[in-house]
């Protein structure tokens, strides 16, 4: 770094003292260790995979004609390998974090491959969900052992495959909730290196998956009760946008915040399938019964998740009035009113839902025009475009005024970014 050559200079020239030299010398070597180079980090993480598919296709290329013994001998030498691999670098390279998160992966896929092969070689018969559970738990303590990042993040899709795969093929009553055990298990690893590590290009990578993974999976509790989803999807979007405004993750570029990414966008996508009449059959077939809802996991996942949103929501606006929330703080709560609603005119609960859309994005619009940001201004109007969209799609409305419609947001589209860029133009000036 230019700043480290220029402290010699700077210490000469009595700008800073030789301990004040010292101490930033020796903080950036202590980041340097624990924040090793992104390309590097990547080209290995995707060196290993392919290292692992690499090895899977040599040992297929002869399979079929090789005697048991010597595909017996070929499933565990996959295995063994990749381990001393590890234990090499866990003995000579433990700083080395490149050659720890390479071998690592390697060997995480080596587990895999040596599960089939041996399942193969001997025809054990199993459903998805039973080989990656297997694969998951052999796996696991490495993210611990050799505190890899990239073996959690492996671990974390394998177990959302698991995940889905237990709704209809499970191998044992109740193994869905198993899953929710399965997902604690890294926790502890990536609070870790939030707390070391937070420019880690892997740290950042969990900021994603974990949302991605948990979005897919929550569908795993629907049951018979599936309108109650919808309630515990908006809470869950609610929290990762908490989640989005906290701690470190709050002053980093959206690209690198997947949790506000999720949880707004997510909460949008809800809110439009929820404008379409159809959305709502199933809750103007239905009379729940309280009984009903006390036996529905629906409604249990409903209500934890509320509880965790609304406990977030107080803990970020404690200290704020009312005044100050931003609409997407409160969106969960709005939700039950909605379905409240619903449950006596489907009709009201629609309209309702476009309107809170259309002030969201009115909202956005009016908060990229304080700030001066065109991203949260062209976020704005494409929430409302897409509003318009979903309109035209079910409403029976002409082809002229829908196409009149297109125009106009069109043209606003333009008129705001224009007046944006005017706006800043004029402010440098």
């Amino acid at each position: 770094m230019s700043l480290l050559k220029d402290l010699a200079e700077l210490e000469n020239a009595g700008i800073i003292t030789s301990d004040t030299a010292w101490q930033i010398a020796n903080y950036y070597q202590k980041k340097k260790i624990t924040t090793p180079n992104r390309q590097l980090l990547i080209f290995g993480f995707i060196g290993a995979l392919l290292v692992g598919i690499g090895l899977m296709f040599i040992v297929a290329n002869q399979w079929d004609d090789m005697p048991r013994s010597v595909q017996t001998l070929c499933a565990f030498l996959l295995l063994i390998i990749p381990q001393a691999l590890c234990g090499y670098v866990y003995l000579k390279k433990p700083d080395k974090i490149v050659w720890r998160e390479s071998t690592a992966l390697i060997l995480f896929f080596a587990v895999g491959a040596s599960i089939s092969l041996i399942s193969q070689i001997y025809h054990i018969n199993g459903e998805v969900s039973g080989f990656t559970l297997v694969w998951a738990l052999l796996t696991v303590p490495l993210i611990y052992l050799l505190d890899s990042s990239s073996i959690s993040l492996a671990y974390l899709c394998c177990i959302m495959v698991f995940g889905l795969s237990v709704k209809n093929n499970g191998i044992f009553p109740f193994e869905e909730y198993l899953f929710w055990l399965l997902l604690v298990i890294p926790i502890p690893h990536y609070h870790a290196m939030i707390r070391k590590s937070p420019d880690n290009i892997l740290v950042i990578i969990h900021h994603w998956i974990i949302p991605f993974v948990l979005v897919n999976t929550l569908g795993i509790l629907s049951g018979d009760m599936k309108m109650l989803m919808y309630s515990s999807y908006i809470s869950m979007f609610c929290i990762f946008y908490f989640a989005g405004n906290t701690g470190n993750l709050k002053n980093r570029p959206l690209i690198q915040n997947g949790y506000k990414i999720f949880g707004f966008l997510g909460t949008i996508i809800v809110l439009l399938v929820l404008t379409f009449k159809t959305s709502w059959s199933e809750l103007a077939k239905e009379n729940y019964s309280i009984a009903q809802l006390m036996g529905a996991p629906e409604f249990y996942a409903a209500l934890i998740l509320f509880i965790l949103a609304s406990m977030l929501l107080y803990g970020q606006n404690k200290s704020k009035p009312i005044k100050n929330w931003e609409l997407m703080d409160v969106m969960y709560i709005l939700f039950i009113l909605i379905f409240i609603l619903a449950i006596q005119n489907i009709s009201i609960a629609i309209v309702t839902t476009d309107l809170t859309i259309f002030i969201l994005g009115v909202l956005m619009l009016r908060e990229g025009s304080r700030l001066s940001h065109l991203g949260v201004l062209n976020i704005g109007m494409l929430v409302i475009a897409l509003l318009v969209i979903c309109r035209s799609f079910d409403t029976d409305l002409t082809f002229v005024v829908k196409g009149t419609l297109f125009v106009l947001v069109g043209i606003g589209f333009f008129a705001a970014n224009w007046l944006m860029i005017k706006k800043r133009n004029e402010n440098e000036a």
